[in-house]
């Protein structure tokens, strides 16, 4: 199949975006997992864009938990080449629920794609032309047990085996799918799954016991999710390498640029600075003199790196200040937040308590928006920090610091 001369069918395109992502608190205590941005850009948008690179224009985008910061940032759709229509999902009873809200708006073939995942006009190319009228876009994946494995026999999905719990390598649900109107009569019968909400793969997979063919599409393009806050890393890597950069800010002379960096419009590059590619700095940054930023890191619009400051493998939201001879590494520092000076941020293995559960990971901090922390602050490896928490200068910090909190030294 050549995607390249690709003729596209007259699709539309459903984008589940009414959860929160409670497993990636604190950053969504102010915002959705949709919003989240990696790359400079929230994860929907990517969603949206991929769609309408497949010229799917009609979109129908199901919103609920902070909806106003969705519906402000995307309006009408417009900006991005397409025509969005939002409808509510008052009460958050899962994706099955959800998908069912948009009955009256669809009688024709259509896509569902979730807004809190990074998919690029590939992916959804493959799922568009795929054979069969229930499709599920897949991937071949090493995972660590939070998503659904698909069971195929002769080109057919047999089972869809929900989040086993341990590591594994498998074929895995992305959860993008091709429908026909059909589904709607299996989704009104949705079974309550064991978090007593209603859910796109339980329903499936009764269509499945029902004898319903499904049928999984392998995609060969980019599609990553974040489970866990520190898994915006990895989504931001490859974001990076999705769009084409450019240096349309100043750059002054003896700053030293290299690989693909992109700095945006008003934005300054001051003396003795290195930048290290990939790396996206937005609109109205002043990054200096003398910083250093090294690869696989995202700066939001009108953030500020001070001088000697050393920032690696990270995403600065909106609006965040670091003041001078500060190291950053492997770390999400949310919009508005202010560090100091000679702010260390350690990164390296961890084991964190997320929504009662506790995981292993490897990272430096995550910092939710409208914190501040003054001079000479410490975060040990997998430091959590909730919204508008204040750490005083000189205090060391680990662990869970709850929002509102205040810490001295």
């Amino acid at each position: 199949m050549d995607l390249s001369t690709l003729a596209v069918m007259d699709l539309k395109g459903v984008i589940l975006a009414a959860g929160e992502g409670r497993r990636c608190r604190p950053l969504t205590q102010t915002r959705s997992k949709v919003m989240l941005p990696v790359g400079n850009r929230p994860f929907m948008e990517y969603v949206i864009r991929a769609l309408a690179a497949n010229d799917i224009k009609e979109i129908y985008v199901v919103v609920g938990y902070q909806k106003e910061r969705v519906m402000d940032y995307f309006e009408d759709g417009i900006d991005f080449d397409v025509n969005i229509t939002y409808i509510e999902q008052n009460e958050l009873l899962g994706t099955a629920h959800a998908l069912l809200k948009v009955k009256p708006y669809v009688d024709e073939e259509f896509l569902v794609v979730n807004g809190d995942n990074l998919i690029d006009k590939r992916a959804i190319a493959e799922l568009v032309m795929a054979e069969g009228e229930n499709v599920i876009l897949s991937a071949l994946r090493r995972h660590s047990g939070d998503y659904g494995v698909l069971i195929i026999d002769n080109g057919l999905v047999k089972e869809i085996i929900e989040k086993p719990g341990r590591p594994c390598s498998g074929i895995l649900n992305t959860g993008a799918y091709k429908f026909t109107p059909e589904v709607f009569d299996a989704l009104k019968q949705a079974p309550i799954s064991e978090r007593g909400s209603y859910e796109l793969p339980e329903t499936i997979m009764h269509m499945i016991l029902e004898g319903v063919e499904v049928r999984p599409q392998i995609t060969k393009g980019i599609w990553a999710d974040a489970i866990f806050a520190w898994d915006l890393l990895n989504a931001n890597n490859l974001a990076l390498g999705m769009d084409e950069p450019k240096i349309l800010g100043g750059v002054e002379e003896g700053a030293v640029i290299k690989g693909p960096v992109h700095v945006g419009a008003g934005s300054i590059i001051r003396s003795g600075s290195y930048l290290v590619g990939p790396i996206s700095i937005g609109e109205d940054c002043d990054i200096g003199p003398n910083a250093v930023i090294l690869p696989s890191t995202s700066v939001g619009n009108s953030a500020k790196i001070g001088p000697l400051t050393e920032v690696r493998n990270s995403i600065l939201m909106n609006d965040a200040r670091i003041g001078s001879s500060s190291i950053v590494s492997d770390s999400v520092i949310g919009a508005s937040c202010t560090l100091g000076d000679q702010v260390v941020v350690e990164t390296g293995d961890c084991v964190v308590e997320i929504e009662g559960l506790f995981q292993r990971a490897e990272f430096g901090a995550i910092i939710a928006d409208d914190v501040s922390a003054g001079a000479r602050v410490l975060a040990s490896p997998g430091t959590v920090v909730g919204t508008k928490a204040c750490i005083g200068s000189g205090a060391a910090i680990s662990g869970m610091i709850k929002r509102d909190s205040r810490v001295i030294c």
